[in-house]
């Protein structure tokens, strides 16, 4: 792999997650939605920066960013395929917790959801530096042993006892997705393909490794999702779920019922830096009308009432 960046700090600074010139084009469509197309270029560079770089060798640095950007993540839409449904609550979870559970909690979980399921989809980040195989050998690497350990360990916790209602409880997930079919999904993100794509014994034997509700995938995988920039990061506390990082590029929904569930709104916006003044300003005045009023978009008409979905 090429190094990009000659200090590794760089990816630190101005802080972590900082995409260069996405300010400026931020502020050219404000304080209207800013375009997708051109965030996701601008967080393509600065991620595949990052993975080239030596820096990524820090698992916390890299979630950090991943924290930040949360449409690089897979599963807000389930990974089973595009579900059309958004994950609750309009968010990635950051460090979850699975009660009773003392050793080490995954990376992020999505609580994605379909008509008839709810997909908590528990994610296992490690660093784009290690390696899924021993030297010039087929042979599989510990490291990856040991971080597909992790998936298995989360996957006898839900098989559990009780473990399955007290995750519904914890989540305060609502009656109307608790009473769906719970079917939890284990991703792990590990390494570079290029430690397995040359090699055709390597990939028929990568190709059956995983379990059936897990997926395992290389960083090279993870781009930008479709409607990522609906998503947010939170960390499940107990008075709620609380705002860790907003993307720059955040758009929300008119209803308010999609953000009641979060608290700490303003405090992300003010740090989330990438992002133009004035269109944090607005998202601060349309999540404080939201919150307060859910039904704030709801039109009547002939004793009809309705609500006109609509991106803000």
């Amino acid at each position: 792999m090429t190094e990009t960046t000659s200090h590794a700090a760089d990816f630190r600074q101005p802080f972590v997650g900082y995409l260069p010139g996405y300010l400026a084009a931020s502020k050219a469509t404000a304080p209207g939605r800013p375009l997708q197309g051109v965030y996701d270029a601008a967080l393509m560079e600065q991620w595949q920066g990052l993975l080239n770089s030596s820096a990524s060798q820090d698992e916390r640095l890299v979630h950090t960013f991943l924290e930040r950007h949360p449409s690089l993540l897979p599963g807000a839409h389930s990974v089973d395929g595009d579900s059309g449904h958004s994950a609750f609550p309009m968010a990635v979870i950051s460090k979850p917790k699975l009660p009773g559970l003392s050793d080490r909690e995954p990376d992020f979980m999505w609580l994605a959801t379909d008509s008839e399921s709810l997909y908590p989809i528990l994610i296992e980040i490690e660093t784009p530096h290690k390696k899924w195989f021993h030297g010039d050998r087929a042979e599989i690497h510990s490291h990856f042993t040991h971080a597909q350990g992790q998936l298995a360990e989360w996957r006898a916790w839900f098989n559990r006892g009780h473990n399955r209602s007290a995750f519904l409880e914890y989540y305060e997930i609502p009656p109307e997705l608790a009473r769906r079919r719970l079917t939890p999904r284990f991703v792990l993100i590990y390494g570079r393909r290029d430690n397995y794509v040359n090699s055709q014994r390597r990939q028929e034997k990568r190709a059956e490794l995983a379990r059936a509700d897990e997926r395992l995938m290389s960083f090279d995988r993870l781009t930008p999702a479709k409607d990522g920039v609906l998503f947010s990061c939170v960390r499940k506390e107990q008075d709620g779920y609380r705002l860790v990082a907003v993307p720059p590029c955040l758009t929300i929904f008119n209803d308010g019922e999609d953000y009641q569930h979060v608290f700490g709104w303003e405090a992300a916006l003010d740090a989330c830096l990438d992002m133009a003044p004035s269109r944090r300003e607005y998202l601060k005045n349309q999540l404080r009308l939201l919150t307060e009023n859910p039904a704030a978009y709801v039109q009547a008409r002939g004793g009809l009432r309705f609500r006109r979905p609509q991106w803000l």
